[in-house]
């Protein structure tokens, strides 16, 4: 074993890490800035499990999102760290947008920032703080987008800029393609999703969340490797996209059917508002996501 070349490499492994770290605490000042009317901080230390979730799934997106432009071939120390540098700031926009995209388009008629400090009135007279299924979906979305980025920063081939404005159209058409799949499985369930998560309904949460992280591991699978050409990456980015969509929703139906024999996920979600229903249901999509990712 070569331990200078060992350590040396160590070094370099630890400045990348040490870079991606700094984009996850600048996200929190960013976040923190954006939302000074609420205090996100005081919410998480009072037990706020919706903002605890929105944030989790910001830090989470940034770290996936990372890891693409690290798992390619090193261009030497400084040029790598100097890509690394700019891909963060991309990220880490990229991401806030797609926080944005999730509270006027995705969420509609819902205030994410006030539903996820708002009072709800539970029976018996309790209260609770904070939309917790509002929370799960933003966090889904931002992991969601997190594995598109990944995807579409990962690999090599064509010029920084060819990767680059690779990694920016697909981060467009990926938010599309989600934004396309929540209208997708509202319209496939016989309730209205956006009204049960405005009412706080976790099931509901999860359940959209779930599908939203199934399909991204999906499209960052269809999006990772080196950069072919435009065309090619387009139309193999959209036979993966409707792929994958067909095979999420055929499994989901075989998982309703199967794992819950006595029953059905929508009764599970707007009638008995099950939580450990839908993590089991949602939790095998995502192991199911997992496998055809990595099978196609």
């Amino acid at each position: 074993m070569n331990f200078t070349a060992t350590l040396n490499s160590m070094g370099q492994g630890l400045c990348y890490a040490l870079v991606s770290i700094l984009f996850i605490f600048l996200a929190k000042k960013m976040d923190d800035w954006r939302t000074k009317d609420f205090d996100d901080d005081r919410h998480i230390d009072d037990g706020n499990v919706a903002v605890g979730l929105r944030r989790a799934g910001l830090y989470l997106g940034i770290a996936i999102g990372m890891i693409g432009p690290l798992s390619g071939d090193s261009a030497g120390f400084r040029t790598d760290m100097l890509y690394l540098l700019v891909d963060g700031v991309i990220i880490t926009g990229c991401l806030f947008f797609s926080r944005f995209l999730n509270d006027f388009i995705m969420m509609g008629r819902i205030n994410n920032d006030r539903e996820c400090v708002k009072v709800f009135i539970l029976g018996g007279g309790r209260t609770t703080t904070g939309n917790t299924a509002l929370g799960m979906v933003e966090a889904g979305m931002y992991i969601a987008t997190g594995c598109i980025l990944n995807g579409s920063m990962s690999g090599g081939g064509g010029s920084f800029i060819q990767s680059l404005g690779s990694a920016l159209l697909f981060f467009v058409l990926g938010q599309i393609v989600l934004l396309t799949f929540g209208l997708v499985y509202e319209l496939t369930n016989p309730f209205n999703v956006r009204d049960e998560i405005k009412r706080n309904n976790l099931a509901a949460g999860i359940g959209l969340a779930g599908i939203l992280v199934a399909l991204g591991i999906i499209l960052k699978s269809s999006l990772s490797g080196p950069f072919t050409g435009w065309v090619n990456d387009i139309i193999g980015f959209f036979v993966y996209t409707v792929f994958g969509m067909v095979l999420l929703l055929g499994f989901s139906a075989l998982v309703d059917r199967f794992l819950l024999p006595t029953t059905n996920i929508a009764t599970e979600i707007k009638e008995d508002q099950n939580v450990a229903a839908l993590v089991v249901v949602q939790a095998t999509i995502i192991a199911v996501a997992l496998i055809i990712a990595h099978a196609i």
